[in-house]
């Protein structure tokens, strides 16, 4: 069984780097971990203030529909998929959270764009290369066509997210 960290930037795009890396690894089975890091606050009354966790409307419904949704997809290939976040963005501190968490591949694809869906959102990309870890960076060919209804709801579902947003500072 692999223990494999997927980034992730809560969108449904993040799903499609979950089955293209299910239908890479083959027959093996995995515990996928869809991971975000997030910036440590700087001053101790930034951790007063805010009291919700960054992710905290990120990770919405649909989000968590798509995962339950994988794991029932892929029962024989999926053993676990779950979300963790990271505070920090040093390479020793991303390496402490891989070890405690038995990480043993990283998937990142190298057409992957990082998208900074929070203020305090981290780019992991030299977190992942100083790690050590294996980093899985190409894919077995697997183009999907994104419908215009697929389109319209992300967009919404941005929009919102930017109001909710905008309405908490």
């Amino acid at each position: 069984m692999r223990n494999v960290l997927v980034p992730t930037d809560f969108t449904p795009a993040t799903f499609d780097l979950v089955e293209n890396t299910i239908q890479t690894m083959g027959e093996q089975v995995l515990n996928i971990m869809l991971f975000h890091a997030f910036q440590m606050p700087f001053f101790a009354g930034d951790l007063i203030r805010n009291q919700r966790k960054p992710y905290h409307d990120l990770l919405t419904d649909a989000f968590r529909n798509n995962c339950k949704q994988i794991k029932q997809q892929y029962p024989k290939k999926v053993n676990t998929i779950t979300f963790r976040h990271l505070y920090g963005n040093t390479p020793a501190v991303f390496r402490n959270f891989v070890d405690a968490n038995e990480i043993d591949l990283i998937i990142y694809p190298e057409d992957h764009e990082f998208i900074k869906v929070h203020a305090d959102s981290v780019d992991p990309e030299q977190m992942f290369k100083k790690s050590g870890l294996p980093l899985l960076r190409q894919f077995k060919s697997k183009r999907r066509v994104i419908t215009m209804p697929e389109i319209q709801a992300v967009e919404e579902e941005a929009v919102a997210l930017l109001r909710l947003l905008n309405a908490q500072r």
